[in-house]
């Protein structure tokens, strides 16, 4: 076979492997063998008394993880990532100074982010999320637990991250989340302890199940789209942030925002984030992906253009929704996709009259531009049968390969076409094939085949590909059908075609993840959860011991001697911690109707709190012996 540098690979081919036909006999015969002794054993042996499988499980559940890991064999490669929660701060577009929380990717306290990490897996994925709570670099901060829910992906009990029904990742604790992405979409993580306060102090991030392998596509199957972006939209209320880093209380239902922002950016900072300022050309699909994460309802409204609502909440629609405008409520998804139809600087924002301001002031807030270039130039090429010069917009270029006409079917040297229509290129998996990205398209083509692959579907082609003397040559007909060309007009040796350029969108490049994370082996090892229980109180009249409700403790200003030991006692359904506000003492959980006790040696007050539902708060008064 000639060489061809443009298509040429060698497969790695398998043979399967094939059994005798007895063999499978004996296994049928050997099988139904156990199954009916087993049957037999079923009736003979005795069985557990009731109730003792109960207590067996009870005690599993307080020493060993609740996660159930999927079945997975050594080699099966899973997505991992490893967040850190802590506290940070960020300054916002007026200057001012915001303290926050958040997932953090490095093992350091004071280094959270907002909005958090963007995590971005494909369809079918395994996802390990390992979280680890480094605690906040602030002082006289209340060190709390933290979880991570992933809203919309519809993860088991175990993964789901709310902390009375899976577990609570108290500080200096990890655990590691695992799942299978099952749906492409648009979903979004956050803290679900005490989720009114931790989700405002900024705990969220955006989480994006592209479509299988990567393909730019909304769900697998779905439209193509050249470039997409993520607009994570929130508010901030100062007052509420302000409060949590003093260690005052505040009144939740007492919720005032100050700033709207988008990607954690308010305007005029929006406009010089690449990853919130919407960037495309004349002929581009571009999908916006929106996720209020937030508690207000927003109203984002698109100038310039139409744009088709194509899913919401990780699902595609049953038909596209043509809007300018659109209402998003907290907690919702929405995937929005625009085709660019004219140049121009576009304004997209919030119609709601206090999101497009700073702290009062307008212009500011929620609001963004799409700045829109003009497409890019068709090229007109004059091409002679047999001749290796074409005429390329008037000038004339030699040319590799000259164009021959078989029958009715002119063929154009690929080299030619990927040169002027700047389409990328690069071997296939069989010999003899070629990949073409066509902006967002991928078109497979196979030298002397009429069979062709186009966005994972297969094609029929009037005409094969040929290789001739290692130069492949492309039908006229493929080059209008997929890659756009128009035959402007013939004649019996000359044509003239106009060629769009195509080179390949953004959305075909890999996507850029987050520095920590990884691709390998699936590590069947889980981190140990934190234990919780359920519920009952007690007392003891000599004021030393502390009954622990679901509200808050029994005593909240308890007075003792020094060198007296007191005791809590849980009694609520779920776990709560005891843990003094300046780090010397800590429970870590104390599970159902379980007790922890602390013998006070030193005079002085002590504050303390649950970590896990941080507004149960008491002291300690200790007084001389």
């Amino acid at each position: 076979m000639g060489s061809n540098s443009e298509a040429v690979v060698h497969p790695y081919e398998m043979k399967p492997a094939f059994h005798a036909i007895k063999v499978r006999e004996y296994a049928l015969l050997l099988s139904a063998a156990l199954l009916l002794s087993s049957l037999l054993i079923g009736f003979v042996l005795p069985r557990p008394a009731e109730g003792a499988t109960q207590t067996a499980t009870q005690t599993v559940t307080q020493t060993a993880s609740p996660t159930i890991t999927p079945t997975v064999t050594p080699t099966t490669q899973v997505k991992r990532f490893h967040l850190y929660a802590t506290d940070g701060e960020v300054k916002l577009a007026d200057g001012k100074r915001l303290y926050i929380w958040g997932y953090s990717l490095k093992n350091e306290p004071g280094t959270a982010i907002l909005p958090s990490p963007t995590l971005t897996v494909n369809e079918g994925d395994k996802v390990e999320v390992t979280l680890t709570n480094i605690g906040p670099l602030g002082s006289h901060i209340k060190k709390l637990a933290h979880t991570i829910h992933f809203h919309g992906l519809d993860t088991d009990q175990a993964n789901d991250g709310v902390p009375h029904t899976s577990q609570a990742i108290l500080p200096g604790e990890s655990f590691t989340y695992r799942f299978t992405a099952t749906h492409a979409g648009t979903y979004f993580y956050h803290c679900h302890v005490d989720t009114i306060e931790h989700l405002q102090m900024g705990m969220h991030g955006a989480f994006i199940v592209r479509a299988k392998g990567g393909a730019p596509e909304d769900w697998t199957g779905g439209p193509r789209y050249d470039k997409d972006y993520v607009f994570l939209l929130n508010e901030i209320d100062p007052i509420w942030h302000e409060a949590v880093e003093k260690g005052e209380t505040y009144d939740r239902t007492d919720y005032h925002p100050r700033y709207w922002t988008i990607n954690g950016k308010s305007y005029p900072d929006t406009e010089s984030d690449p990853a919130t300022m919407v960037e495309g050309r004349v002929g581009d699909s571009i999908l916006i992906r929106l996720i209020n994460s937030g508690y207000d309802t927003h109203s984002i409204h698109m100038h310039g253009e139409h744009f088709q609502v194509i899913a919401s909440d990780g699902r595609p629609l049953p038909a596209p929704l043509t809007k300018d405008t659109i209402e998003i409520a907290p907690g919702e998804r929405y995937d929005i996709l625009v085709k660019l139809t004219q140049s121009g600087h576009f304004p997209i924002h919030s119609h709601n009259i206090k999101d497009n301001t700073n702290d009062g002031l307008y212009p500011g807030g929620m609001h963004t531009m799409m700045m829109v270039s003009p497409a890019l130039s068709d090229r007109v090429v004059n091409l002679t049968n047999g001749k290796k010069t074409a005429i390329i917009d008037g000038k004339s270029k030699p040319i590799a390969a000259a164009p021959f006409l078989q029958g009715k079917e002119l063929y154009v040297p690929i080299r030619l076409l990927q040169e002027e229509v700047r389409f990328g290129m690069r071997q296939g998996a069989k010999a003899g094939e070629v990949v073409l990205t066509l902006k967002a398209n991928e078109l497979k083509l196979t030298a002397g085949s009429k069979n062709a692959v186009y966005n994972g579907k297969k094609a029929a082609l009037t005409s094969p590909v040929q290789l001739l003397r290692g130069t492949t040559f492309v039908p006229l007909s493929v080059a209008v059908k997929y890659m756009g060309v128009k035959l402007v007009s013939s004649s019996a040796a000359e044509w003239r075609l106009k060629l769009p350029q195509l080179p390949p969108s953004p959305s075909t490049f890999p996507v850029k993840a987050p520095t920590t994370a990884e691709v390998g082996p699936a590590d069947t090892t889980q981190a140990e959860p934190t234990t919780s229980g359920t519920d009952h109180t007690m007392h003891d009249e000599h004021g030393t011991k502390v009954t622990i409700s679901a509200t808050g403790f029994s005593v909240k200003e308890l007075h003792v001697k020094a060198g007296t030991t007191v005791t809590w006692v849980n009694g609520d359904k779920q776990g709560h911690t005891v843990t003094d506000l300046d780090g010397r003492f800590n429970s870590k959980t104390i599970p159902a109707t379980r007790s922890w006790s602390y013998t006070f040696k030193d005079v002085g007050t002590y504050t303390y709190y649950c970590s896990v539902h941080p507004t149960m708060q008491a002291i300690v008064i200790v007084d001389p012996a």
